[in-house]
């Protein structure tokens, strides 16, 4: 940041802070801050797998992302003749890059990338800086200019160039926040919250504010919990299944110890699973199969979703259920769903 003028550190500082808000903006606020801090006609932010040609995109101002939703074929089509894209296969992360600063970038009015998809919208230059992605995949960030507005600078280079790391970081949280937000969702399904617990008992995050005194955030958990928790010193250890008692309520709490950072855990209560586990073993399943029957009759789930949420392997999961078909006299997951709901409304 050493190579800019006062001032345009000082929007480049602006903007770092703006990225490192919570919860963090989206993409589309990222591409409203660019073009506050370097002037464009538009500006992108692009996800593509290059091999599958799943291309995914946001763009502003709004008009131009329906113009780009309607040329987006084109692009799809044509997007190997891109010189900035060629380079972002062959040199990733190369910092900001320009037309003029790659071989064929001269020459790209006469592509028909550009006739087809670029013209349209008036645009002539172009400035994009790549972040870290799996291999075959460009993500990064793209500004757009039109003839008269004119070539980007190498201050606007230096600008991006300065802000690469952040968006960098920026990227990464934003996608490991959508995919907690996932797993929480799908952990709902079955029942279980996720509950993260720093090394002083205290809980830092919790996907449901609905759950026992203890297990909310900014909470300390309740003693028979903390004693779970890995202490200082035990590198390597497993997760772990528990059933602990909380309050007047049972928990089934599966700890999954982490190098770095706060305890994970998954708990879920038990209340009413009792008596309908007790109506399955008095049917002839063993505990174990009791727990594999009534969670696929609750959540339809496939073994691997049940072994996950089961705390036991596939394998251990289809033996159970190859169990549960011969014991309930049935020849397939469905009937064995009706029949596990069909034994458990009637012990109610």
């Amino acid at each position: 940041m050493d190579t800019l003028e006062g001032t345009d550190a000082l929007a480049v500082l602006g903007t770092v802070g703006q990225l490192a808000v919570h919860p963090p903006p989206d993409f589309v606020a990222v591409c409203r801050l660019l073009q506050e801090m370097i002037a464009c006609e538009s500006a992108s932010f692009n996800d593509m797998a290059l091999g599958s040609g799943d291309f995914r995109y946001v763009i502003v101002p709004e008009s131009d992302a329906r113009l780009a939703a309607e040329l987006k074929p084109a692009y799809d089509r044509f997007f190997h003749q891109h010189p900035l894209i060629v380079r972002a296969e062959s040199s990733p992360l190369a910092g900001a890059l320009r037309f003029c600063d790659v071989p064929g970038g001269d020459q790209f009015t006469d592509t028909d990338l550009y006739r087809e998809f670029y013209e349209p919208f008036g645009l002539r230059y172009q400035m994009v800086i790549q972040l870290p992605a799996p291999p075959a995949v460009v993500v990064g960030y793209a500004l757009n200019r039109t003839e008269q507005q004119g070539d980007f600078s190498d201050r606007d280079a230096a600008m991006l160039n300065a802000l690469e790391g952040h968006l960098a970081m920026h990227h990464r949280l934003v996608t490991d926040l959508e995919r907690s937000r996932a797993m929480a969702v799908e952990a709902d399904r079955d029942g279980w919250s996720v509950v993260t617990v720093r090394s002083d008992g205290v809980v830092e995050r919790s996907s449901s504010d609905s759950l026992a005194p203890g297990l909310s955030q900014g909470e300390t958990v309740p003693a028979g919990v903390a004693s779970l928790l890995p202490t200082q010193g035990e590198p390597g250890r497993k997760a772990t299944s528990h059933d602990v008692t909380i309050g007047d309520e049972h928990w089934r709490c599966v700890v999954h110890p982490v190098p770095v950072g706060p305890t994970v855990l998954l708990v879920r209560r038990l209340a009413g699973e009792t008596s309908d586990l007790t109506s399955l073993i008095d049917a002839g399943l063993t505990y174990r199969q009791a727990e594999v029957a009534l969670a696929l009759a609750r959540t339809g789930a496939g073994n691997t979703r049940l072994a996950r949420s089961l705390d036991m392997s596939e394998g251990t999961v289809k033996k159970h259920l190859e169990a549960v078909f011969r014991v309930l006299g049935v020849e397939n997951r469905t009937a064995a769903a009706v029949a596990v709901s069909d034994l458990v409304g009637a012990s109610r």
